[in-house]
């Protein structure tokens, strides 16, 4: 889950997975709900059990290896994945390639979700680029 992007159907299946671990009893072939799923998800603070969501864990793990990958640009996958999909050095203008990995597509895909919240400091003004960056 931290290096590609999960199927809706594997992440609905591992948490149907989860459900069913919770609700099951002895009988093994029936089981009823006592409490909500959305009330067992919540965080431990607010009155639930702290069950993750797959999706957005999935999403998480993946948005770690886009931080790694702005943090770290003297690594060997940042070389690799940067020489192809954004040769300019920034992940938020990738060009698009038509047979991209499933690796790297994974990591786009995180990097769109969690464009809005990313925000960047001016610093030197090297980088910035008025015509394309959104301010």
């Amino acid at each position: 889950l931290s290096i590609f992007l999960a199927p809706k159907s594997i992440i609905e299946d591992i948490q149907a997975k989860f459900s069913r671990t919770w609700w099951t009893g002895k009988d093994r072939g029936r089981f009823w709900t006592m409490t909500p799923w959305k009330t067992l998800c919540k965080p431990k603070a607010m009155g639930g059990l702290g069950i993750r969501n797959v999706r957005l864990f999935n999403l998480a793990l993946l948005g770690r290896q886009v931080w790694r990958l702005i943090n770290n640009t003297d690594t060997l996958c940042f070389k690799v994945l940067s020489s192809k999909y954004f040769p300019d050095g920034n992940m938020f203008n990738a060009k698009k390639v038509d047979k991209a990995s499933f690796t790297w597509t994974s990591i786009a895909t995180a990097t769109e979700t969690l464009k809005d919240g990313f925000g960047w400091q001016v610093g030197n003004g090297e980088r910035i680029n008025i015509w394309d960056d959104n301010w």
